[in-house]
């Protein structure tokens, strides 16, 4: 295959970022977009300057001869019946994270992943972000020996200051309904540290925490996690805050990220994510009497163009991308055993979530 042809089934805030690498991939073409609201796929195709057809129903998407792949932007509610009719149609599936909303339904994507002759991955951005990229190959380098500890620090701001991404205030309506999203920030931005502390170091092995809860359904805070990776002496911690008078500086959403490698030589400090909390530079790698501050693009997009490049080679390619249907069900189990620590305020084995 020399050129994929993609479809867009969600048009809503995130879209914004994801689609931008789709079409500037050179090997890319997005020939629809997939919405239930009509309006909004018709304002994304003038937004991105193309003109595909648009469709309302995802079997539409599907019935389509033309389209080889499809990238899901849909709530996480329907994403297992999704991949699964996508993937039975024949089309390679790259599903928004986080993968579903429980690990039985996990498990039936994997199964359909494995039977399946197209590809299947779960987009994940925050791997594909250059400054972790960095991060993992002064790990892998040996920059700091012996990783002993590895941190994420979220924090949430009451409003955004900059040239904010256009944002629908109804995408967040159902995030807030316990009905339609039964999980919080802890669920559905912690797959985002999970996958990366797994693709940082390994496998997690057991999980401590408490799980805060504001007045808001979706804002899990202040939140503190810490586990144990599978087969080493290492840790990781992370933690949610919520700053509702706190302004940040931001081209998109009000949030940021810190995040720290400990190693028996020193430590890799990546210094931001979505945002520009601190005047730094993106990567510190400190060894005791000398930091060197590594710069890198930083721009919370890179992470996007680089998912989407990296889904689109693979086909063209013929290999799996990153991140496969095991790996993702990883995430989930994660994500459900730090809700079963908080619960019973002890250890909860992610293996042991079914």
């Amino acid at each position: 295959m020399d050129k994929v042809r993609i479809a867009i089934v969600g048009c809503g805030n995130i879209s914004q970022l994801n689609v931008p690498g789709y079409l500037q991939h050179p090997n890319c073409e997005v020939i629809a977009l997939c919405d239930s609201a009509p309006g909004r796929a018709e304002a994304r195709a003038k937004q991105w300057g193309i003109s595909p057809r648009i469709y309302t129903d995802y079997e539409q998407v599907l019935n389509d001869p033309n389209v080889d792949a499809v990238e899901l932007l849909t709530p996480p509610q329907h994403h297992a019946t999704m991949t699964v009719d996508g993937l039975d149609a024949g089309k390679h599936v790259s599903c928004q994270k986080p993968m579903c909303t429980s690990v039985a339904e996990a498990d039936v994507m994997v199964a359909a992943a494995r039977s399946a002759k197209t590809k299947f991955r779960m987009t994940e951005n925050c791997i594909y972000y250059p400054p972790i990229l960095k991060a993992k190959e002064l790990l892998d380098a040996g920059a700091i020996g012996e990783p002993s500890l590895v941190r994420f620090h979220t924090v949430i701001g009451g409003q955004a200051e900059g040239n904010v991404v256009d944002t629908d205030p109804e995408a967040f309506v159902w995030r807030n309904d316990p009905r339609l999203s039964p999980l919080g920030i802890v669920y559905e931005d912690g797959v985002h540290k999970f996958a990366t502390a797994m693709k940082w170091v390994g496998d997690i092995e057991k999980v401590f925490g408490i799980v805060g809860k504001t007045r808001e359904h979706f804002m899990e805070m202040p939140t503190a996690l810490i586990w144990k990776f599978e087969g080493m002496d290492c840790l990781g911690m992370c933690d949610y805050v919520y700053a509702p008078h706190m302004t940040v500086r931001t081209k998109y959403f009000a949030g940021d990220d810190y995040m720290e490698i400990h190693g028996s030589k020193g430590s890799i400090h990546v210094t931001r994510c979505i945002a520009e909390l601190l005047d730094f530079p993106p990567v510190l790698l400190i060894k005791g009497t000398e930091t060197e501050g590594i710069e890198v693009p930083s721009d919370f997009i890179e992470g996007f163009n680089g998912a989407a490049c990296d889904f689109i080679d693979s086909i063209i390619e013929d290999r799996q991308p990153d991140l496969d249907a095991e790996f993702a069900k990883k995430t989930i189990q994660v994500a459900m055993a730090t809700y079963e620590a908080a619960r019973t305020e002890g250890p909860a084995y992610p293996r042991a979530m079914v």
